[in-house]
C-alpha cells in the first residue's frame, strides 16, 4: 500500500509538471484514499512519503502562484492600455492614456 502511494505521488508530481488537470483531479481522491488507510509506518518509510507530499504540496504553490499571476496579467490586458513607469524606488506606477487616444465608438 505504501509503494502505491509513493507510486499515485510520483504521478501528482507528473501531472503538476505538465499542468494535467484532469489527471490531478482523478488522482486527488485515490492519494486521499490510500493516505486514510495507511497503516503504521517505520520512521524511514513514514519520512519518504512526507518529503514526496511536501515535494507535491510545494509544486501546487508554485502552479497556483503561476495561474494568479496569469489571471492577473489577462486582467492587465483587458483594461486597456496604460503607461506604467517607476519611481525613484523603483515601485511600478500605472498611468492611464488621456481619453482622446482611446477609441471610440460612434
Amino acid at each position: 500500500m505504501q509503494i502505491d502511494l509513493e507510486a499515485l505521488l510520483d504521478q501528482t508530481r507528473d501531472a503538476v509538471l505538465v499542468g494535467d488537470l484532469a489527471t490531478l483531479a482523478d488522482l486527488a481522491p485515490r492519494v486521499a484514499a490510500l493516505a486514510d488507510d495507511l497503516p503504521r509506518l517505520d520512521a524511514v518509510a513514514a519520512g519518504r512519503l512526507i518529503r514526496l507530499a511536501e515535494r507535491n504540496a510545494q509544486l501546487l504553490q508554485a502552479a497556483t502562484r503561476g495561474l494568479r499571476a496569469a489571471q492577473s496579467r489577462l486582467a492587465e490586458i483587458v483594461e486597456g492600455p496604460t503607461l506604467t513607469t517607476y519611481d525613484a524606488r523603483g515601485q511600478r506606477a500605472a498611468l492611464a492614456l488621456p481619453s482622446a487616444l482611446l477609441p471610440r465608438r460612434i
